[in-house]
């Protein structure tokens, strides 16, 4: 897996099952009403651990290479031609904190996801 910068990027993955769980916690609320939320996973991780937890759900070893991010923005300059509709954002943002505040969401209808840690069978 191609790791722009080496995905320092801080991310907080959620499971799908978790954030059912929340919205008919919040629905069930009624400090909830009406008001949006960030759900956030249980815990911040960089865009790298994410991947390597994918990789170790799949029951397959570890592996990234770390890609200079000018080295990234130039094959896509390269590649345009083959795929028009492709841009460098994906690998850049590797290297961007996305991380949000759930404290919300736990005050009002008891927000509280899991640690990430996929299983694929």
């Amino acid at each position: 897996m191609p790791l722009v910068g080496g995905g320092p990027g801080l991310r907080q993955p959620v499971h799908a099952e978790d954030l059912a769980i929340g919205a008919i916690a919040a629905a069930s609320s009624a400090a909830a009403i009406n008001k949006f939320y960030a759900l956030p996973g249980g815990e911040t991780l960089t865009y790298r651990e994410m991947i390597g937890r994918i990789f170790d759900g799949m029951h397959l070893p570890r592996r990234t290479l770390s890609i200079p991010p000018f080295l990234w923005k130039a094959a896509f300059v390269v590649a345009k031609p083959l795929f028009p509709g492709a841009n460098s954002a994906m690998g850049t943002r590797m290297m961007k904190d996305m991380t949000f505040d759930s404290a919300p969401a736990a005050r009002d209808f008891g927000w509280k996801p899991r640690m990430f840690s996929p299983v694929f069978d």
